[in-house]
């Protein structure tokens, strides 16, 4: 249903975008400043979530390496991919590697592995998540935590996105009607 709705959504956005301006009792000055509010959060949450990703899929596959697990390139791969699902990420590989690790004797292997997923790789989203969208989008840290908490527990996996750009659009009528 997403890729169907972007491809109407890239076809028609300019033609939607007017015709819900047509109903915002907003000046044509305010109606630019909120668009250009969502373009911003937009693009500084999905450029925040790429780049989070790669570096938790970089830390956790440098973990790989370094144990000499089979595949590390390839597991590596697929954690920067999977890490843009925020909690979840990239623990979806390196849980189940760490527990193999443990149940095949090399505990030591699997107890580094568990500590270095984390303490490391998990808290890279929780600490510079709102830091790089909020930096971008000149909305607080916490601000930025707790709307993509509320956009998960709200719209799902999209909520990561969704979420930030509800609250800066919050902020921005606010500052607007204020």
């Amino acid at each position: 249903v997403m890729l169907y709705a972007f491809y109407f959504f890239v076809k028609d956005g300019p033609r939607i975008l007017s015709r819900i301006l047509y109903f915002t009792p907003l000046e044509e000055d305010d109606e630019r400043t909120l668009i250009a509010q969502f373009v911003s959060v937009t693009r500084a949450t999905i450029k925040g979530s790429i780049l989070i990703g790669l570096l938790q899929g970089g830390l956790a596959g440098a973990a790989f390496f370094v144990l000499d697990l089979p595949a590390a390139a390839f597991w590596t791969t697929v954690m920067a991919v999977l890490s843009v699902i925020p909690v979840l990420g990239s623990g979806i590989v390196w849980a189940p590697a760490a527990v193999i690790l443990l149940l095949t004797g090399r505990v030591a292997a699997g107890i580094g592995l568990t500590l270095w997923g984390i303490v490391i790789v998990g808290l890279v989203d929780n600490f510079l998540r709102p830091r790089l969208v909020g930096r971008d989008t000149k909305m607080h840290d916490l601000l930025v935590l707790l709307s993509t908490f509320g956009g998960l527990a709200m719209f799902g996996l999209v909520g990561f996105i969704v979420g930030p750009i509800i609250a800066a659009l919050f902020l921005t009528a606010w500052d607007l009607y204020g």
